[in-house]
């Protein structure tokens, strides 16, 4: 029973980091209206800034996740208002949309071998403040770690959340993404709604990164970035609309790859706990491709 609870907790902290970078994925597109793989690079750029920041600099663990934070965000910023804007103007349909996903894709590349020619190859180590503390509760051992990643996660869920729905730039954004000649007859800036978004990306992002980089056995390491393609079923599986599809997608797919990894057979092979999410979101698709909660498709307008 102890061996389940642990898998428990740790399959939900894996399950809201995943539901960050799954939510960064959603703004954006609610934003701009566009799918779009750039939060990969917020996720691996930002954790090895963070390390930068505390390590070489000797900033203290949150201020050094604030600079990342910052300096993501405005990249995210600029990005978009010089390059992925303008190929959305330029482009037409699904040109335009194909164009800025392999611009992405591009910057992704660039990204990975960037890091690596600055900070080498090898696994970087953050010094966070928890290190491998746990708590224990009974016979069930909790890591701090885990205990952080599920506050911090929930907290900037719920932030993000209110942000969305309750905020009249979190409309302008829904509005932006359903109609945008419409949204702006009606004076909203999409200059401002898509600023706000990558910033939101951002912030999500570097924390999502962050806390994979913490985990036991993990560190900064240039394949950080595989934690965006990892949340994508995620996305997929709660619906590319619904931010609460998000989060219990990601917590859902957090949970199966923790008890896959913790109970299936050694003949499945030691990477079958990652294969889960990818076989569950491809029966989904066949079956219901608009996700549990019933997201509607996007479509640029």
């Amino acid at each position: 029973m102890s061996t389940f609870l642990q898998l428990t907790v740790s399959g939900v902290a894996l399950g809201c980091l995943l539901a960050l970078v799954a939510l960064s994925f959603m703004i954006v597109i609610k934003a701009t209206g566009v799918f779009n793989l750039l939060q990969g690079a917020f996720v691996l750029v930002g954790a090895y800034l963070v390390y930068n920041a505390q390590v070489t600099w000797g900033l203290p663990f949150v201020v050094a996740i604030i600079v990342a934070v910052a300096a993501c965000a405005v990249l995210g910023i600029l990005l978009d208002r010089f390059a992925f804007r303008g190929m959305t103007r330029r482009g037409t349909g699904e040109i335009g949309v194909l164009a800025i996903l392999l611009a992405a894709i591009g910057l992704l590349t660039v990204s990975q071998a960037l890091v690596v020619s600055i900070w080498g190859p090898l696994t970087l180590s953050i010094n966070d403040p928890w290190g491998l503390d746990t708590v224990r509760i009974g016979s069930v051992a909790i890591t701090q770690r885990d205990i952080a990643v599920i506050v911090i996660s929930l907290v900037l869920l719920a932030a993000f959340y209110l942000l969305i729905q309750r905020t009249r730039i979190g409309v302008a954004m829904r509005a932006t993404a359903s109609d945008p000649e419409a949204a702006r007859a009606q004076g909203i800036n999409p200059t401002v709604v898509s600023s706000v978004a990558w910033a939101c990306a951002a912030v999500a992002g570097v924390l999502a990164g962050t806390m994979f980089a913490t985990e036991v056995g993990g560190g900064v390491v240039p394949t950080l970035d595989q934690v965006a393609f990892a949340a994508l079923p995620a996305l997929i599986l709660g619906g590319a609309g619904s931010l609460v599809g998000c989060v219990a997608g990601g917590v859902l797919l957090g949970l199966l790859q923790t008890y896959s990894a913790g109970y299936a057979p050694d003949a499945f092979g030691a990477g079958f706990a990652t294969t889960v999410p990818w076989i569950l979101m491809i029966l989904l698709l066949v079956v219901k491709p608009t996700g549990l909660f019933g997201a509607r498709e996007i479509r640029r307008a």
